[in-house]
């Protein structure tokens, strides 16, 4: 069933398994996934009165859209995986199991490529290809469970997973230091670059294309300045501290 922003409710959640030291490579990803979460809840706080705000598009642009509630529901999904996470990693690091980066495949040696046997086929008939769909199409947009999620992040690479909460999160600028946190990440623990990428851009069309048919709405480029736009529109960037009036006192 297709779920919006407005069906979501937050599920009450077990308290997370108790910290031990992190082995090296959790706690680097743990770092990432606890500054995803704190930009998370900033943007589902803060977003609904941030909607008539100028810079407002810049951030939209992330997120393929100015359709407040479809970006809320992209937030909302983006902080449950990231929670999820979270409890994965220091489920894993309370057991001392650290995660090893992937390591790329080593380009072949041409003794190697020389003594491969090359065995012919006869051609096959062609499979109908599966129709892909659109993750950002708001018809095929569901929220998983948190019994589903769990199982998503078990499953799949951490790269993968921190690939998937940046684009729920419409990340496309942060601090110089954190992004090459994420890159880092996605590069060596399993993410699809290509993949990843290849979303933001199709995102960044997509919203062009909803500004040229409305050329009234924004009278400035939305491509100006994104960081300096994204500071006055949340008071900070992804990895930079919250605005005090977030700040929850201890």
């Amino acid at each position: 069933m297709h779920q919006t922003a407005q069906t979501f409710e937050p599920t009450p959640n077990p308290a997370p398994p108790k910290e031990r030291a992190a082995t090296p490579c959790i706690a680097f990803l743990l770092k990432i996934v606890r500054v995803l979460i704190s930009y998370g809840r900033q943007l589902d706080e803060t977003l609904p009165a941030k909607t008539t705000h100028p810079r407002f598009p810049t951030l939209a642009a992330g997120f393929g859209t100015h359709d407040v509630p479809r970006i809320l529901a992209h937030v909302h999904r983006g902080i449950l995986r990231a929670m999820m996470l979270q409890r994965y990693l220091l489920a894993r690091a309370a057991q001392g199991r650290d995660i090893e980066p992937v390591q790329p495949p080593a380009p072949a040696e041409p003794a190697d490529i020389e003594a491969l046997e090359i065995k012919l086929r006869a051609p096959s008939q062609p499979r109908p290809k599966a129709k892909k769909t659109d993750p950002d199409d708001p018809l095929h947009f569901a929220i998983p469970t948190l019994k589903e999620l769990e199982a998503q992040v078990r499953r799949r690479s951490v790269g993968r997973t921190i690939a998937e909460i940046c684009l729920d999160l419409g990340v496309t600028v942060c601090d110089g230091e954190t992004w090459d946190d994420i890159l880092q990440a996605l590069t060596h623990f399993g993410a699809n670059l290509a993949q990843f990428f290849g979303v933001r851009q199709r995102r960044r069309e997509t919203f062009q294309e909803e500004r040229d048919k409305r050329p009234e709405t924004w009278t400035f480029d939305w491509r100006d300045r994104p960081k300096e736009a994204i500071r006055l529109l949340l008071g900070r960037l992804l990895g930079e501290p919250p605005p005090r009036e977030l700040l929850v006192p201890i």
